[in-house]
């Protein structure tokens, strides 16, 4: 299990300075978001992966900044509006694999949506299929705004999809929808691809790992025996840690963590 933190800490910098400041702090592995449309023309993807080469970054995982575009086109019975989503998915899958991410984290529909659940699964089940095709594994995401931000619609997400459903398990996101991390994680089951890991505290949600008193060692002890092969990704808002120092500390903590739990197995 890789230990990774997302460009998005930093923001609003712009996501080659956030990289960029991940990398000073010996920060290897990352997820990658990016945060406008231009950051997907082919001069700035160059650019950038010149500079994630430079230093060895390996980007575990993607994150679009369209999150809140995917109810517009992903639940919604009008299909020429859902096909220019999937052209527009399309180039955000491409620009994704050639970063070589594997992970491609998706929020979907808003709870407050009248859409028929169902309808919106068969949906991402076909954007699921074509994030494959550019060697991506869509992940459906435990937003708090959308509807699979309750334990129940995940366990029915996965009821209807089966193998199809893939997720990312977000800790910050589980708490502020009033959900058990742990009951969240069983409703994932096989289907947990991806981890975006903060700490928490009385009164606080989003924390740097190690800064709070979340039970990381009971929390790699289950991950352990559901034989979770995943990544983890450090997620947090800027405000709510100190500088990339603090980033690079907690991810040696969860990394000893990572490797005390490989040599208990």
């Amino acid at each position: 299990m890789r230990v990774g933190v997302s460009s998005s800490c930093f923001y609003p910098a712009c996501t080659e300075e956030a990289v960029q400041r991940l990398q000073e702090a010996g920060l290897g592995e990352i997820e990658l978001f990016l945060n406008t449309f231009s950051e997907l023309e082919p001069g700035y993807t160059a650019a950038l992966q010149r500079q994630l080469a430079g230093q060895g970054t390996r980007v575990l995982s993607f994150h679009p900044f369209t999150s809140g575009m995917e109810p517009f086109f992903f639940a919604t019975d009008y299909e020429r509006r859902a096909a220019d989503g999937r052209e527009l998915y399309k180039r955000l899958f491409d620009c994704a694999a050639r970063y070589g991410a594997r992970i491609f984290t998706f929020h979907g529909d808003y709870k407050t949506t009248p859409y028929p659940f169902e309808r919106y699964c068969e949906n991402f089940a076909g954007l699921s299929a074509l994030a494959r095709e550019y060697g991506l594994l869509l992940c459906q995401e435990n937003v708090v705004r959308c509807k699979c931000g309750s334990v129940d619609s995940v366990r029915r997400m996965r009821e209807l999809l089966g193998q199809e459903a893939h997720f990312t398990l977000d800790l910050k996101q589980a708490l502020r929808s009033g959900a058990d991390i742990y009951e969240m994680l069983e409703a994932m089951g096989e289907g947990l691809a991806h981890i975006h890991i903060s700490d928490h505290a009385p009164g606080r949600d989003c924390l740097a790992p190690g800064c709070g008193n979340f039970d990381f060692r009971a929390f790699f002890r289950r991950l352990r025996r559901i034989s979770y092969e995943g990544d983890v990704v450090i997620e947090l808002y800027r405000n709510n840690f100190r500088d990339a120092e603090e980033l690079a500390g907690s991810a040696a903590f969860l990394t000893k963590l990572s490797a005390e739990r490989a040599a208990e197995e």
